[in-house]
């Protein structure tokens, strides 16, 4: 019999599957060859082998029911009976509908209003239906995971942290690239700079550092400086040499050398 609900038919039909023993004034009922767990419902009427109708008022497994009031033909058993679905399909579809309602209210509750549970790398909170363990995880508060494959390729944390093998294979473009090693070709290899002066490569520059660069008080400058009409300065040139320089007001830059013993 197909179409019950919850295994029950909906065509109406009455159930008349194997045999039946009943005793004088017992409530109980035992099935042969029966499948009362899946073919019958409680409130249903049982047809006895008296001719007698009975309410079904426990379904205790496949082959026992249990009946009011108490039996009351002769005890007998092998016996033909039938079951009669005295509710109805009206009383089945009500029950299907419930059943359609609670299965939904989760669905309601949560992924209804964008509502999504905590998941795994396997199984990710958003994933598609052939494909589950790809998707959008999240794992714990103020975390969000990019999952495929099973393996968490991205991983923000809660302060805006990116991890993962997905921030190391972000492309650039070639024109940053390109900046890239520019810079990198400007730059002082550290072990192209020793601690005298003058050791920096004539090819290379420090910027603003350079001007910057004195020594101690007497702030004697170990490099090449900037400066402005009127200023005069010296620039090391050795522990018995200086040279010293006069930024004239015509622009000229004359310098003359210092010699100490």
């Amino acid at each position: 019999m197909a179409g019950r609900a919850g295994g029950k038919d909906l065509d109406m039909a009455w159930y008349r599957a194997g045999t039946v023993s009943v005793t004088n004034n017992s409530s109980a009922v035992t099935g042969a060859g029966t499948a009362w767990v899946t073919a019958a419902a409680v409130g249903e009427t049982f047809l006895g082998p008296d001719g007698q109708s009975y309410e079904i008022v426990a379904i205790n497994s496949a082959t026992s029911l249990t009946i009011a009031p108490v039996y009351k033909g002769s005890t007998a058993s092998a016996q033909s009976y039938a079951i009669m679905p005295t509710q109805g399909y009206l009383r089945d579809l009500a029950a299907q509908a419930a059943a359609l309602v609670n299965s939904y209210q989760a669905v309601r509750d949560g992924p209804g209003q964008g509502k999504f549970s905590a998941g795994t790398a396997t199984a990710p909170s958003l994933r598609g239906a052939a494909d589950e363990n790809t998707g959008i995880n999240l794992p714990g508060n103020d975390i969000l995971q990019l999952i495929t494959a099973g393996l968490v390729r991205l991983q923000i944390a809660a302060d805006g942290t990116p991890t993962g093998v997905f921030t190391e294979k972000l492309p650039i473009s070639t024109a940053t690239q390109t900046a890239i090693n520019n810079l990198a070709a400007a730059c002082v290899a550290v072990a192209n700079v020793g601690s005298s002066p003058a050791e920096v490569p004539s090819n290379q520059h420090l910027g603003a550092l350079a001007f910057l660069d004195t020594l101690g008080a007497t702030q004697v400058t170990q490099h090449p400086r900037d400066s402005r009409p009127g200023d005069v300065w010296h620039e090391w040139v050795s522990n018995t040499q200086l040279r010293k320089k006069f930024h004239g007001l015509d622009g000229v830059i004359r310098t003359i050398t210092e010699t100490y013993a």
